[in-house]
């Protein structure tokens, strides 16, 4: 299976062998004295964020051998003094200890917590530092005491607390309250950001974690769902284009400091959500693969400037290469197709699944909605996209999302859907316009009850409600979409 994912991210980079990047990349980041390389190759400057991302990237690729990953977080960690502040850059030495930093390099170091690293006294004391930036009036994270706070600070320290806290180790309670504090913040981010941006997917994909581990509120989950279905389905717009670009932090304040979010990046949290020939994952993928530099075997990043390939974005974009070679493995898709998928109408399409059902049936409708977001699919349900279908004429919008939107169409067949003025008409006329236009599946019946519906073929495959319950159906649902799908109007 390695050898496979090897293979198929060497010919998604057109390059010899992945395995000799990976180490190529990782040679260059390592600067004698113990030191990481800032920034472009060669400019012989340490910094204890690139450290991080090495540490985060580079180093947990597999093909990069288990004494070089464990001599390498052993560097990671002796950028850690006694009191655990972080080794800083080498030419302003007090500032390499920020929330960003610390918890980047921490959680490098933990992902190894059998050895004696993480339940040291300096790790401790280094924790200890980064719990005091927290605000904890708010749940918020700062650069640095006093300084500036922003979304994308929260993203690390919450990986970290998940980490830890799955490891059941010494520091379970120590996390406890700072990740619920997290969870808070996160969602007020979620909540109050308009459209998408990277602050919302950083957030999202934090908040994913925490909700898997169980430490969300009924409420909490609840309001989580809500921002997970309007944030993934606005990572495409109507003309099925990616809504996402590169975030840059300038901080003006002493000492300075300036950070980029390089949305190509992006791969690794999205990956689990719609699975991987979603509109977003597909699209994000080709930026991934068509920002690799063949002369400079690894990743300049977002900096337009010309000159040689970055540490951290090279380390970061050759963890993502693999978990995208690890994905196209596993599904049975090949390269070349799988870069066909990228190029073709299924990557412009806003929506995996719409829903349709007769009002009293929405109960239904909605156990099955909260299934498909948890997975991560982009769902379109009226109640989601209130603001999108307010003063709009409904009939042109709706067959706009039916017949060019979307992927895949659920229908709640029941007496009440029949009855309904919309989902039995306007809706279900959508539906079989398009099913008439296309060769592959596009209906996905659920029956509530026996009921003759108009213009159904009856050899078109179906679930039942006496047959599945509606969480049984929306796992099937998200198979499908999941599954291998060459997707042709």
């Amino acid at each position: 299976m390695l050898q496979a994912v090897h293979d198929v991210a060497s010919e998604l980079l057109a390059v010899r062998s992945f395995r000799e990047v990976c180490v190529s990349v990782l040679d260059r980041c390592l600067l004698d004295d113990g030191r990481f390389e800032a920034g472009q190759f060669g400019r012989q400057q340490h910094s204890s964020a690139s450290a991080g991302a090495v540490l985060n990237g580079v180093v947990s690729v597999p093909f990069i051998s288990k004494q070089r990953r464990l001599h390498v977080r052993e560097l990671g960690y002796s950028l850690l003094n006694s009191e655990g502040y972080l080794r800083g850059h080498d030419e302003q030495p007090g500032d390499g200890t920020t929330s960003w930093s610390l918890a980047q390099v921490l959680l490098g170091i933990a992902k190894h917590s059998d050895d004696h690293y993480a339940r040291s006294e300096k790790f401790s004391r280094g924790l200890a530092r980064l719990l005091a930036l927290q605000n904890r009036a708010n749940g918020s994270w700062p650069l640095r005491v006093d300084d500036a706070e922003d979304p994308s600070f929260a993203f690390y320290p919450t990986l970290l607390f998940e980490r830890l806290t799955r490891d059941r180790g010494p520091y379970v309670e120590v996390v406890r309250e700072p990740l619920r504090l997290s969870a808070g913040y996160l969602l007020d981010t979620t909540s109050s950001i308009a459209g998408t941006n990277i602050d919302s997917i950083l957030a999202l994909s934090a908040l994913d974690r925490i909700s898997e581990m169980g430490e969300l509120s009924e409420q909490q989950h609840s309001q989580y769902l809500e921002c997970k279905a309007r944030l993934i389905s606005n990572l495409v717009d109507n003309l099925g284009s990616l809504q996402l670009s590169d975030k840059h932090i300038q901080n003006d304040l002493q000492p300075r400091w300036h950070s980029v979010t390089w949305t190509a990046l992006l791969y690794a949290c999205t990956r689990r959500w719609g699975g991987l020939q979603s509109s977003h994952n597909l699209q994000i993928a080709a930026r991934l693969i068509e920002s690799f530099d063949y002369p400079e075997m690894g990743w300049r990043g977002p900096s337009r400037n010309q000159g040689k390939s970055s540490s951290w974005a090279s380390s970061l974009a050759l963890l993502n290469v693999y978990l995208l070679a690890k994905d196209i493995s596993t599904s049975g898709l090949g390269v070349a197709e799988y870069k066909d998928l990228m190029q073709s109408t299924q990557a412009h399409k806003r929506f995996d699944v719409v829903i349709s059902f007769g009002g009293p049936d929405r109960a239904v409708a909605q156990k099955i909605r909260d299934c498909l977001v948890g997975a991560g699919l982009r769902v379109f349900f009226d109640t989601d996209f209130r603001h999108d279908l307010l003063g709009e004429d409904l009939a042109i919008l709706l067959q706009d999302i039916y017949f060019q939107r979307s992927r895949f169409a659920v229908t709640i067949l029941s007496r009440s859907f029949l009855d309904s003025e919309w989902a039995g008409n306007w809706e279900w006329k959508a539906v079989l316009a398009r099913m008439n236009r296309q060769r592959q599946g596009y209906l996905l019946p659920y029956f509530l009850e026996h009921v003759e519906v108009p213009g159904l073929n009856p050899t078109i495959g179906y679930l039942s409600a006496d047959q599945v319950s509606p969480q049984e159906f929306a796992a099937v649902v998200v198979k499908k979409v999941q599954t291998r799908q060459s997707y042709r109007e």
